[in-house]
């Protein structure tokens, strides 16, 4: 199962939410988002799997990565890496 906690921006064109989720379809990786509150101080769930209140994050199976630019590189790692299996990803 593959979460993303995001931001309430509509559009995957505007904020680093949204190249994480277009980075996530590439993939062909199916995943849930969950639009949080606006404040940080109303983030307590990404809080509690992070340490901190910014989003994007991403919890891969019981991986944990959070801000966009390391969540896309440990998805290009994931997709380069020999023999990686991701559910729904292309071959």
């Amino acid at each position: 199962m593959t979460t993303l906690y995001r931001c309430k921006t509509p559009t995957d064109v505007l904020c680093a939410c949204g190249k994480v989720a277009r980075a996530l379809r590439r993939d062909g990786i199916e995943f849930d988002e969950v639009r949080v509150p606006a404040r940080k101080r109303d983030r307590p769930e990404v809080e509690d799997l992070t340490g901190q209140r910014i989003v994007p994050v991403l919890v891969h199976g019981e991986e944990v990565v959070h801000d966009s630019h390391r969540i896309v590189e440990h998805l290009e790692y994931l997709r380069g890496r020999e023999g990686a299996t991701l559910v729904g990803a292309p071959r």
